[in-house]
């Protein structure tokens, strides 16, 4: 059972420290190449402002989005719609609805077959975790995570083993992890408009960043980089921009393991510790700078990581292209 638990902890940590946390806000708005401006200067920025880039949807939205992605080298492309509309208090729910895979694993998953085998992971697969956002685009919370969280204990994988569905039950629903996971939740909004809300939109600028994540009840420091790359290729209305953050060192990887900790208690082997780690995700956008609409936004990330005298590396990607010529409402 340890051999069990122990990855599947690992693995809700390395999705969970998600990289469009808070840490992304750390560079915004320059006023030099080496500091940024507070929150509230921030949070004045509009669309009209040419020099900063501002969140303008206009809701209610509801936008294709094409995703092409690799996990462990299991690949996926995928179709779902974004759609946003106003709350009565002003916040915007945003959704991922109407999720359909189309390859799985390079077959076609599109076939009366595959949705079959599908159709019990596809709610666990697809996430479909209402979002608050704020009227100024940065994401809030997630709502619904009791739901998530039984879908994920009714997988195959864990269901199967009544001891580990229910150590997975106590830990998905400890504080430690209901915090990750809400944080975590909010990744996509984050890389396709929150990262970027109140950075500088001057072409060629490189902003540099010590920031902290958090991890349980300790937080890990990060470093970040954020440049501005200039127009984006074939549509001078949109730039490329890009911000990188790098985790790595004694204190992540104490950080890592006291989490694990706190989340396993005592099946956490104490005679197995992690040695080192280092995660370096980088999430590039072309997007609209007076609205923060995307064309295109990718994530790519790296974890290399040693523990009980045993390195490994894991990679992952996902590719959003986003289709507004198909947009309903957005106006």
């Amino acid at each position: 059972m340890r051999n069990t638990r122990l990855p599947l902890l690992l693995l809700l940590f390395t999705a969970a420290c998600g990289a469009s946390s808070e840490a992304t806000k750390e560079p915004a708005t320059p006023a030099s190449g080496s500091s940024s401006t507070s929150r509230d200067e921030v949070a004045d920025a509009t669309p009209a402002n040419e020099n900063i880039l501002s969140f303008g949807w206009k809701v209610p939205c509801r936008v294709p989005v094409e995703r092409v992605s690799e996990k462990k080298g299991k690949d996926a492309k995928m179709r779902f719609f974004v759609a946003a509309r106003r709350m009565k208090d002003g916040k915007i729910e945003v959704r991922i609805e109407d999720t359909e895979f189309l390859v799985l694993n390079g077959q076609d998953a599109t076939t009366p077959e595959a949705q079959e085998k599908l159709a019990p992971m596809l709610p666990l697969l697809s996430m479909p975790v209402p979002m608050i956002i704020s009227a100024e685009g940065e994401y809030l919370e997630a709502r619904g995570l009791d739901k998530v969280i039984e879908q994920m204990l009714a997988t195959p994988a864990i269901a199967r083993n009544a001891e580990l569905t229910a150590f997975m039950a106590k830990t998905l629903r400890s504080p430690q992890m209901q915090a990750q996971i809400a944080s975590a939740a909010g990744d996509s909004w984050n890389a396709w408009v929150g990262a970027w809300i109140g950075l500088s939109n001057s072409p060629g600028e490189v902003v540099e960043a010590d920031d902290t994540v958090p991890a349980g009840s300790e937080t890990i420091p990060v470093r970040l980089r954020f440049e501005h790359h200039g127009k984006a290729k074939g549509d001078d209305a949109l730039v490329r921009v890009s911000i990188t953050q790098t985790l790595e060192g004694e204190k992540a990887a104490q950080g890592l393991a006291n989490l694990v900790r706190e989340m396993a208690g005592p099946h956490f082997p104490k005679d197995m510790p992690i040695e080192n780690i280092r995660r370096v995700t980088r999430t590039e956008a072309e997007t609209d700078p007076r609205t923060l609409r995307p064309r295109h936004v990718r994530f790519e990330q790296t974890v290399d990581m040693t523990m009980g005298g045993k390195s490994q590396t894991t990679r992952e990607f996902k590719d959003d292209t986003f289709d507004w010529s198909r947009a309903e409402g957005c106006r």
